[in-house]
């Protein structure tokens, strides 16, 4: 998966089209959105940062080793 929301993500969030690079950017502004710009003009939001703003949890992989050794191994 990506680490940035497509333009068509993005575009679903703010409620406009894909293509429309002014209206995401002034919606991002008006709700103070960190995002940056990209070399074709694309706003680009991290999509961790948007998991994090709508209060998303990202789940936790089990750990593959538990968190104590196993004592009884040595008995």
């Amino acid at each position: 998966m990506n680490d940035f929301l497509t333009a068509a993500e993005l575009g679903e969030l703010v409620g406009c089209k894909p293509n429309q690079r002014h209206e995401m950017t002034k919606w991002l502004d008006r709700h103070r959105w960190r995002y940056v710009i990209d070399k074709n003009g694309l706003p680009k939001v991290a999509r961790a940062y948007y998991n994090r703003k709508l209060g998303i949890e990202e789940s936790k992989g089990h750990a593959k080793y538990e968190s104590t050794p196993n004592l009884g191994a040595f008995a």
